[in-house]
């Protein structure tokens, strides 16, 4: 089996895509998965662990039927469900790390905390720019998640505000050359 992410975490993705997109959507979406697709998402709430496959395959489906296809459109609503999806941890389960980082702190984090979330196959390494206002965050071990960079880009982006950063900049490098998936994904951070 693959990388895996914590189901509560896949959970709160999900609810944001038939939250935002509507019923509607969603059930065009679980129509494009494989009957076995849409049972692991049906158990799901059972589970601890969720297959980054199948979320990966979900959000290729989102993106085929809500932008046809067109990863552009899709990236900015992707960037907005990960800025969504860090209010719902930094005001949960890192509530408390939340309260007392700089954005500095917050950046050297954002590798260990993404990785945190997924089984031990996810790996992470941040380097710091000299100007201790951003540098690059490697993520090894997601190739099978399809359209997560947009969705983690905007993760980090509205992290980084929340911890104080001023005109936070995020981009993925094999998303920004068009790949849609990538074994090892490097974030580019800046602030003022």
């Amino acid at each position: 089996m693959g990388a895996t992410v914590k189901t509560a975490v896949a959970i709160a993705g999900h609810r944001y895509i038939r939250e935002t997109f509507g019923e509607a959507a969603w059930g065009r979406i679980l129509e494009q998965l494989s009957h076995e697709d849409r049972e692991r998402l049906a158990e799901s709430a059972g589970a601890g662990q969720f297959p980054v496959a199948v979320d990966g395959r979900l959000f290729a489906a989102l993106v085929e039927a809500q932008f046809a296809g067109d990863r552009i459109a899709a990236a900015a609503e992707l960037r907005k469900g990960g800025a969504h999806q860090a209010d719902v941890l930094l005001d949960g389960i890192f509530d408390v790390f939340a309260r007392f980082v700089s954005p500095q702190q917050a950046f050297r984090s954002a590798g260990p905390i993404f990785t945190s979330v997924y089984s031990g196959c996810v790996t992470s390494s941040t380097d710091s720019a000299a100007s201790g206002r951003g540098g690059a965050i490697h993520v090894v071990g997601l190739g099978e998640s399809a359209f997560i960079a947009p969705w983690q880009c905007g993760f980090i982006e509205h992290g980084l505000v929340r911890f104080g950063a001023v005109s936070a900049q995020v981009t993925e490098r094999c998303w920004e050359s068009g790949m849609d998936s990538s074994t090892e994904l490097i974030y580019d951070v800046i602030w003022e």
